[in-house]
């Protein structure tokens, strides 16, 4: 398959020429002695190792574009909020998903801070796990509420780590509103169940003192209730 060669190649193969023939130049005694043939073919072979290499080199920089286009793809359309932060809560970057969790474009929210979208309840919290990321180094997670809109709340779980010139804090932000939600409808069922089971074991209690009281009596009992 026929490369197409970059400017940089070209440049790089005329250095190798002139390379080339300062050392011809600087040998041209030894060469006289040296058969045209045998210095023809060596030539030759060397020509074309530097072609192979060049081509290597080209692979290896479409190969490593097309690890970086997969990244960018990965980055962009993970189901996560990802965002890049100063120690000062600055957005500096962050993908497709983070910016639809605060409803609003990318470029609208490059620059601005991040602790402006979390409520006032859980700023706090929000700025003491900033904080410890920094400090500590490893994985610090937090959950914070936060506004979209100024109006629909939602609950979201942070996972911060310092990057590797600890500079900047990267952050994997998952909305898990609908999953609290579900937890309260859980508690909320299983506390209906319990109100009910309690309800149901009273009222089998009241039957049994009402079928007590008619024994006494000397009447039936009213209600079929299993001892």
């Amino acid at each position: 398959m026929k490369t197409t060669k970059s400017p940089e190649t070209s440049i790089l193969r005329q250095k190798a020429e002139e390379q080339l023939e300062k050392l011809q130049l600087a040998s041209q005694p030894k060469l006289l002695e040296v058969d045209p043939l045998i210095l023809n073919h060596e030539l030759m072979v060397h020509q074309v190792e530097l072609e192979m290499q060049n081509d290597e080199l080209l692979a290896s920089e479409e190969r490593a574009e097309i690890v970086a286009e997969k990244y960018r793809e990965l980055y962009n359309l993970a189901p996560l909020g990802y965002f890049t932060l100063t120690r000062d809560g600055e957005i500096i970057d962050l993908n497709l998903y983070g910016s639809h969790m605060f409803g609003n474009e990318k470029i609208h929210l490059l620059n601005s801070r991040f602790g402006f979208f979390v409520t006032d309840e859980t700023k706090p919290i929000f700025n003491l796990f900033l904080e410890n990321a920094f400090i500590s180094r490893v994985n610090e997670t937090c959950i914070v509420s936060m506004t979209q809109d100024d109006s629909v709340m939602k609950y979201v779980l942070l996972t911060g780590n310092v990057s590797k010139n600890s500079e900047h804090c990267l952050i994997a932000a998952t909305n898990i509103t609908l999953l609290l939600e579900e937890e309260n409808r859980i508690k909320e069922l299983e506390q209906f169940n319990h109100y009910f089971i309690g309800r149901e074991l009273k009222m089998i209690e009241l039957k049994k003192e009402v079928n007590e009281l008619l024994k006494k009596t000397g009447s039936e009992k009213r209600y079929n209730v299993s001892e």
